[in-house]
């Protein structure tokens, strides 16, 4: 099982360099992710839109592909109190530390491509749960 961020989430459904190696994380199946991501991957859309980059129907039509590819969401209730140790101890911000506090939870790992949240994971000890980003 692998859990990914809004960072390969939005990869899935917005044309971008290394959309078609996040794809491969829905093939493969076996995905559980925070509920968080649908917010962020849903805030990321609606900022698109605002700037003009995105139709609405577009950006409405990506979040409900996002949300049929996750087929197991985690509520955040149960992550937030180890997020919030995980953003204390690696000085980053809590809405990320969501995601890798639901990897621990998983016993599982963590990919993303956001690489200032991999220097934290790996400068920080947590390198190990970190899964090689497409």
């Amino acid at each position: 099982m692998i859990v990914i961020d809004s960072s390969i989430a939005l990869k899935w459904v917005l044309p971008e360099e290394g959309s078609e190696q996040a794809l491969r994380y829905v093939q493969g199946g076996g995905l559980a992710e925070p509920d968080i991501l649908l917010v962020e991957t849903a805030n990321v859309l609606a900022k698109k839109v605002r700037a003009k980059d995105l139709a609405p129907e577009v950006a409405i039509q990506a979040l409900g592909m996002v949300k049929t590819a996750v087929p197991r969401l985690i509520a955040s209730d149960l992550l937030v109190p180890r997020a919030m140790e995980l953003s204390i101890a690696l000085s980053h911000p809590v809405y990320d530390c969501v995601f890798l506090a639901c990897a621990e939870h998983l016993d599982s790992r963590l990919a993303t491509r956001d690489t200032r949240f991999s220097k934290r994971l790996s400068d920080g000890g947590f390198g190990h749960l970190l899964e090689a980003a497409p």
